[in-house]
C-alpha cells in the first residue's frame, strides 16, 4: 500500500525526473507534485501557480487515494494539459520510489483518462494507453501555404482540438521541416504530429511534435503521440517499434500494439 500520509514532505517540494532519455537522447523533464489533500488538488488557479513557477513543460499534481486510482493532473505554465505521458511515467517514479511503495502496477484517473503504468526493472516502465481513432483528412488550401513542405497521408482524430497526424518522406526531410507557426495557429487548434519511416530499419519511426496554439512550437518529449503512430502506421500486434523524437533535445521510447492498447515501454530517471 502506498503512504497516503504526508508529513515527510516539505511545503511546496516538487520532484524532478527526466523522461524518455536513452545515449544522446536526453528526453524531457516533468516536474511531480504530491498534494497534501483533495482541496489542495482541486484549486486549479493554485496548481496553475505551481507549474508558472516550475518553468518545465509539464508538472503532474498528483492525490494519492489508497482505495482507487490516483488521481492526476498536467500543468504547463500555459495552462491545463489533456493528457501528459511524460509527466504520467515521472509520476509514477516518484510514488513508487519516494513513498517506498511495494506496488509495481499503479493506475491513474484524471479527468478524461484512465492510465495504467507498471515498473519493469529499475528507470524502467510501461504505460498502457487507449488506441485513438484517426480518419483520413485533407489539405485545405489555407494549410498547404502554411507548410514549406508537402505532407502525405494526413489524418486527424475526431475532437476539433486534438490532433493532426501526417507523413514525411524521410528523416531527412522530417528534420528540415518548418512552417508559418502564426497563420498555423490562425487556422487550426490542433496539434501537428509529422513522422516518417526509417529507410533502413523496418521497426523504427521517426517523429516530431509541434503544438504552437498552447505556448510553445515545438515539445521536446511527448508520450502522448505514441499511440497516434502505432493507428497511424498500423503497427502489427506484439510486435516492438523503435520511436525516436526528433526535437532539439530528443526523445526515445518503443511502442506496441496490444489488443485495444498501445504499450509504451520508457526510461524514467532522476537528474543528478
Amino acid at each position: 500500500m502506498l503512504k497516503t500520509h504526508f508529513e515527510d514532505i516539505q511545503k511546496n517540494e516538487v520532484f524532478v525526473r527526466q523522461v524518455f532519455c536513452s545515449g544522446r537522447y536526453r528526453g524531457g523533464a516533468a516536474h511531480v507534485k504530491l498534494c497534501a489533500n483533495l482541496a489542495e488538488f482541486t484549486d486549479g488557479e493554485y496548481l496553475q501557480s505551481v507549474a508558472i513557477r516550475n518553468g518545465a513543460a509539464a508538472t503532474a499534481f498528483i492525490f494519492v487515494q489508497s482505495d482507487g486510482p490516483h488521481l492526476i493532473r498536467w500543468f504547463s505554465p500555459h495552462g491545463e494539459i489533456q493528457f501528459c505521458g511524460h509527466g504520467t511515467l515521472a509520476a509514477a517514479d516518484v510514488l513508487i520510489t519516494f513513498l517506498n511503495s511495494s506496488q509495481e502496477t499503479l493506475n491513474f484517473q484524471s479527468a478524461s483518462h484512465s492510465i495504467c503504468v507498471k515498473r519493469t526493472a529499475l528507470s524502467k516502465y510501461i504505460m498502457f494507453l487507449p488506441q485513438p481513432e484517426l480518419r483520413i483528412s485533407s489539405l485545405t488550401h489555407d494549410m498547404r501555404n502554411i507548410f514549406e513542405q508537402e505532407v502525405r497521408n494526413l489524418k486527424q482524430t475526431k475532437p476539433e482540438n486534438g490532433y493532426f497526424v501526417a507523413q514525411l518522406p524521410n528523416k531527412d526531410s522530417l528534420l528540415k521541416f518548418d512552417f508559418a507557426v502564426d497563420k498555423y495557429c490562425q487556422t487550426t487548434r490542433r496539434a501537428l504530429v509529422l513522422t516518417a519511416l526509417d529507410d533502413n530499419h523496418s521497426n523504427t519511426l521517426y517523429f516530431r511534435y509541434f503544438a504552437p496554439q498552447y505556448g510553445v512550437k515545438e515539445d521536446s518529449a511527448t508520450g502522448s503521440a505514441a499511440p497516434l503512430l502505432a493507428v497511424y502506421w498500423q503497427l502489427p500486434s506484439h510486435q516492438v517499434f523503435d520511436c525516436f523524437q526528433l526535437s532539439s533535445r530528443g526523445a526515445f521510447y518503443q511502442i506496441s500494439r496490444e489488443s485495444n492498447q498501445v504499450c509504451v515501454f520508457a526510461c524514467v530517471q532522476t537528474p543528478s
